[in-house]
C-alpha cells in the first residue's frame, strides 16, 4: 500500500539492544542497498554478463537541530555499532529495515533553522522485516544466511527436525 511519509520514524539504541527509540526532529531517511557485481563475460558472449557479489547497505538521514535531541550526535561519537531502525510509516509497523549501524552526523547552522544530517552505514546484517517480504525474497536470505540466522533476523523461531 502506497502511504505518506509524514509518519516515517528513525530509531536508534546505542547499546545494539533490541529497544531503539525515536530520534526526534528527523525529516527525512534513505536507505540503499546495492549490490556490486562482477563482470565475467568471456569471449563469444554476445553482450555484458555479470554475477552478483556482496550487497552494501546504507544511507542518510536529516533534519532539524533540536538541542533536547542529540542522539545522532551521540551515535557518531561511538566506535561500536547501535540498533537502528528506519520505518517508512508507523502506519504499517511491522514494515521496517534494521540492523546494527555505524552513525556519522553533520550540523548546517546559517541564518534560518539549524538543519541536522547524517550517514549510516551497516555493522551487521541490515535487513527487511520478515513480515514485508516475499516468499521469494525470504528464500533467497535463508540461502545467504541460513535458516537458524535469518529467523533469529526476522524475529522467528527454526522450526527442528526431531532427535532420532
Amino acid at each position: 500500500m502506497i502511504v505518506s511519509g509524514r509518519n516515517g520514524q528513525v530509531l536508534w539504541d546505542p547499546t545494539g539492544g533490541a529497544t531503539p527509540v525515536e530520534i526526534i526532529s528527523l525529516n527525512a531517511f534513505k536507505a540503499d542497498f546495492k549490490t556490486e557485481y562482477e563482470d565475467v563475460t568471456c569471449f563469444g558472449d554476445v553482450n555484458r554478463v555479470y554475477i552478483p557479489g556482496m550487497k552494501d547497505a546504507g544511507g542518510d538521514i536529516s533534519g532539524f537541530f533540536n538541542s533536547e535531541e542529540l542522539a545522532l550526535f551521540e551515535a557518531a561519537e561511538q566506535d561500536t555499532p547501535g540498533l537502528l531502525k528506519l520505518i517508512p510509516s508507523s502506519t504499517e509497523p511491522l514494515v521496517f529495515w534494521s540492523g546494527p549501524a555505524y552513525m556519522d552526523a553533520s550540523i548546517d547552522a546559517s541564518l534560518s533553522a539549524p538543519k541536522l544530517s547524517g550517514s549510516w552505514k551497516a555493522a551487521g546484517p541490515f535487513v527487511l522485516s520478515g513480515g514485508a517480504l516475499s516468499a521469494r525474497a525470504r528464500e533467497a536470505r535463508i540461502r545467504r544466511l541460513g535458516a537458524e540466522r535469518a529467523a533469529a533476523l526476522e524475529g522467528r523461531d527454526v522450526p527442528r527436525e526431531p532427535a532420532a
